[in-house]
């Protein structure tokens, strides 16, 4: 499972009404998956691997989503916008570390976000993200911690899809568009040109 379905699962809820996937529109800058080129009619198609970030690129990064989440502060609808980008998939302990924060981090800004009647979802999310923290702490931060049964585990059960769900819910009636005013000249009716 790509370690990006979780970032899926936390930002991706607040951005899609598809609240039983938790797999929203979030992307990630993922600079360590393999690419597919199709070059002309008939040639091959040959499969290219990008270099892995470095640990100083890696953590620049992850400043960058960081600085992000802070700056949206508890304002739901801005922290929905500045987290459309997961963090890269890491590739040693220290990045998995890195990648880990940036997920507790994350999910206390989304429990920050909850009005004060919320409270009960905003305590899941903050468990959560504790447990995620300890789990990923006691495996030693392996590589794929993110995208294994541990980190899948952490960011599930009845209290986080429930605050999640709730999150949802908030992010509807608060931060989605509104639906664009029809065109009059598309419907007759609607014009404001006197009839005769």
């Amino acid at each position: 499972m790509n370690p990006h379905n979780n970032w899926r699962r936390i930002c991706g809820v607040a951005l899609v009404a598809t609240v039983a996937l938790f797999a929203g529109s979030c992307s990630s800058d993922d600079d360590s998956k393999s690419t597919t080129t199709t070059t002309a009619k008939g040639d091959k198609t040959t499969e290219t691997t990008a270099k892995p970030l470095s640990d100083e690129a890696y953590s620049a990064k992850v400043a960058e989503i960081s600085t992000a989440i802070t700056g949206a502060g508890t304002d739901l609808c801005a922290l929905s916008t500045v987290t459309t980008e997961g963090p890269p998939e890491p590739t040693n302990p220290k990045q998995t570390e890195e990648a880990v924060g940036l997920y507790v981090e994350l999910l206390n800004a989304v429990a920050g976000a909850f009005p004060a009647e919320s409270a009960a979802s905003s305590e899941s999310l903050r468990m959560a993200a504790d447990t995620l923290q300890k789990e990923a702490e006691a495996a030693g931060y392996p590589p794929d911690f993110l995208s294994g049964d541990a980190g899948q585990k952490a960011l599930s059960g009845d209290g986080y899809t429930a605050a999640m769900t709730e999150y949802q819910t908030i992010y509807q009636a608060q931060c989605a568009p509104a639906t664009p005013p029809s065109d009059p000249a598309a419907d007759p009716s609607a014009s404001t040109v006197p009839a005769g």
